[in-house]
């Protein structure tokens, strides 16, 4: 997507080719060289340093949680490492990419491209052997009579997936079958981040080079006119490849500066604006990309919360549902197998607020001691299972039965 100069209107570039219509520098570079357009696209975005950071932050912060695969038999939960799909969930999907490597790749995938793919590559026999990463802008999804399939090609080859053996998981968009890119649906918003991105590297590389008005003194026959264009041309490549910052103009062309300071024309309020824009788009807090002008030592802790609960917490659904129906088969979602990602991580708060949770989990009877101990990474030990109660924190085998009577002397 091709995004014109932020800054010129129709009318101008419209009406640049009339003699009689003054000419700017700004329209002049765009008319002859064209390089002041803005492409946004899935690689450009990333350039910008709001982009990146908040598809850095989702990214990293889904695959840093454990993920595992569980197993549900009747009230019992239980960790279910015998399980093929235990080993490459939680440990290694292929032999190019760990876990984290592997979710934190796709999750930057569906919020570049709007998908992001992994094949699951079984034995003749159905058992799970890798799962393979594949590229968006290598993979689609056609219909094939009447059956629809994921085809995908890549320097192996092209290779059709049918819709079981793919991990496809999906960004919000218009269709069912297909995400859209967050970047593509926003690509105003961001272009205007990268012109203002590009306006502050050249002004500085630049020292700050003005623009001006040029205008002509006399009427210009085509000729003349031509010929203006090819001296001026010149004239600004020159500019731009010398020190010395002086535009020389050809005969009869007056240039009147209208150097307009950055902090005029608000070029600090529009990256402050647009920063904060992005991190919206994402749903990601602004302290968390570095954006802490509103930011207090209060709130920061609250938005944490929020961006566990509201940001990350969609994404783990997303993720969770998609895997557990191309992973597991029915007749294993029915023995009770699935897979959980554990957000305790980004929940977990200072030690004062863990003791207090801690406490009252105890003395309120629905955790024992080594649950605790084993929440804070500590071996358990002999006499901690048992349950207590509020009643004087008193283990449950003794509430109701008499006190022993202390020996009299």
């Amino acid at each position: 997507m091709i995004l014109d100069n932020l800054f010129s209107s129709p009318s101008q570039r419209s009406s640049i080719e009339s003699p009689s219509t003054p000419l700017t520098g700004q329209n002049l570079a765009e008319y002859f060289g064209g390089d002041m357009a803005i492409s946004v696209n899935n690689l450009s975005a990333m350039q910008l340093a709001a982009v990146y950071a908040c598809i850095y932050v989702l990214s990293s912060s889904l695959a840093q949680l454990p993920l595992g695969v569980m197993r549900k038999q009747g009230d019992n939960i239980d960790v279910a490492k015998d399980h093929a799909a235990y080993g490459l969930l939680h440990d290694e999907p292929n032999i190019w990419q760990t876990s984290y490597k592997w979710r934190e790749t796709k999750q930057s995938h569906v919020l570049g491209w709007g998908n992001g793919y992994t094949q699951i590559i079984r034995s003749n026999r159905g058992e799970l052997r890798e799962l393979v990463s594949r590229y968006p802008w290598e993979t689609d999804l056609v219909k094939n009579g009447n059956r629809w399939i994921y085809t995908n090609y890549d320097e192996d080859g092209s290779r059709a997936i049918q819709l079981e053996d793919m991990i496809h998981v999906r960004a919000l968009g218009s269709s069912f079958r297909m995400g859209k890119s967050l970047i593509r649906q926003h690509a105003e918003t961001i272009g205007l981040g990268l012109a203002a991105q590009r306006y502050g590297k050249e002004f500085f590389e630049g020292g700050g080079r003005p623009t001006g008005l040029v205008s002509v003194k006399n009427t210009l026959q085509k000729e003349s006119w031509d010929r203006l264009k090819k001296a001026w041309e010149a004239s600004v490549q020159k500019l731009r490849s010398s020190d010395n910052k002086t535009l020389m103009l050809p005969a009869d062309l007056d240039y009147k500066s209208i150097t307009v300071p950055p902090e005029d024309a608000q070029f600090l309020e529009t990256r402050k604006f647009n920063r904060s824009e992005i991190a919206g788009i994402f749903n990601v807090p602004a302290h968390m990309i570095n954006d802490l002008e509103k930011a207090t030592f209060s709130n920061i802790s609250e938005q944490a919360i929020q961006f566990a609960r509201h940001t990350i917490m969609p994404w783990v659904k997303n993720w969770e549902e998609e895997i557990n129906r191309r992973i597991f088969t029915r007749a294993e979602r029915a023995a009770g197998y699935y897979v959980k990602f554990n957000l305790a991580g980004l929940l977990r708060g200072t030690p004062k607020e863990r003791a207090e949770f801690y406490h009252y989990g105890i003395t309120d009877g629905w955790m024992d001691r080594n649950e605790v101990r084993a929440l804070e990474d500590m071996n358990p030990r002999d006499g901690l299972s048992e349950m207590l109660m509020s009643v004087n924190a008193q283990p449950l085998s003794q509430l109701g039965q008499p006190k022993e009577e202390e020996p009299t002397s």
